[in-house]
């Protein structure tokens, strides 16, 4: 299970979107908000987390697959609620792979 803290994205869509300064995406993933858990939850004490089911993430996994991610705050959640479709940027780091920005994105047709 890899755990993450999410930050907020800003753009029209995955490939133009703008990254929070200071953030670095290392990879980029598109997928669907399963749960959002301030704290504490059973994923963590202090820090809320996020759910995504997420398609393949091009160099990093080759299955789509469900896992939680740590969020930054639980203001990176406003306009977001389970079955929103979203892009969000990874960062590998020596201590996780952090979700460093999303963005919400138009419904599946």
């Amino acid at each position: 299970m890899v755990l993450g803290v999410a930050g907020v994205l800003v753009g029209t869509g995955p490939a133009d979107a703008q990254v929070p300064p200071g953030a670095k995406v290392d990879y980029r993933g598109t997928g669907v908000v399963l749960a959002l858990l301030p704290p504490p939850s059973s994923l963590h004490a202090t820090r809320p987390a996020i759910v995504i089911e997420h398609e393949p993430i091009a160099g990093l996994m080759d299955e789509k697959m469900s896992m939680p991610f740590l969020a930054a705050s639980t203001a990176l959640f406003q306009g977001l609620r389970p079955g929103n479709r979203i892009a969000f940027g990874l960062q590998d780091t020596p201590r996780a792979l952090l979700v460093v920005a999303i963005e919400r994105l138009a419904p599946a047709r």
